[in-house]
């Protein structure tokens, strides 16, 4: 169901964020292919996605959700899925709504089967695109690879603050690091823009303080 999205106008300004998703965090190929998960609202920064994709030459499809049934989706549709598994590389580009976290997450269940390089830019918009997608993201990695090099010698961290956190949670050596720096392989799909280092922890303990505070103004 490929839409020709190629025709609409967009920002120059989401180019560079469209560089760096499909060149730098997803290394799409000219002879790999490429399913584009989009919606109504996400048309302009799909359309600067497709204008790289086709500057790499890739083969690729474009799905708009609407196109299937009303918003939320009560599932993914089978065609989406179908032509997920003839690729190598996703994107899912799209607002979240409310009863739809059960379709992404039959999206990247298939993902991870069939190891597609897959960038999950939920909620992305044009500030983000202008902004967080115009990272180094090889710098990030760099830094991502340091700590992790670090954190998987550590047993336990510890973190205190002025205002009375102390907390010391243990890691467990039964389990590894993950690290999604924005930079996607095979073995893990990733956020974008992205930039962290995870792992589950054996136990925690400790005090956490937490200060809130708000402005109230009067209303003019």
């Amino acid at each position: 169901m490929n839409q020709n999205l190629s025709n609409i106008d967009f920002d120059p300004e989401l180019l560079l964020g469209a560089y760096n998703a499909l060149n730098v965090c997803l290394r799409l190929q000219p002879e790999e292919r490429l399913t584009l998960i989009t919606d109504q609202d996400t048309l302009e920064i799909a359309a600067a996605l497709i204008h790289e994709i086709e500057k790499i030459g890739s083969d690729y499809r474009v799905f708009i959700l609407e196109d299937f049934m009303p918003r939320p989706l009560t599932h993914m549709p089978l065609q989406i899925l179908d032509d997920l598994k003839q690729s190598q590389v996703s994107i899912f580009a799209a607002l979240s709504l409310t009863g739809e976290l059960k379709i992404r997450i039959a999206l990247t269940a298939l993902v991870n089967r069939h190891k597609i390089r897959h960038g999950h830019m939920v909620d992305i918009n044009k500030q983000i695109m202008r902004e967080g997608m115009r990272a180094d993201f090889k710098q990030i990695d760099d830094l991502s690879l340091k700590i992790l090099r670090k954190a998987r010698k550590a047993r336990f961290v510890r973190a205190k603050s002025k205002s009375g956190t102390d907390i010391k949670a243990e890691f467990s050596p039964e389990l590894k690091w993950i690290k999604t720096s924005g930079i996607i392989s095979p073995d893990k799909w990733g956020n974008l823009p992205g930039g962290k280092a995870f792992l589950w922890l054996t136990a925690s303990l400790g005090i956490t303080s937490v200060k809130n505070t708000a402005t109230l103004r009067k209303p003019h």
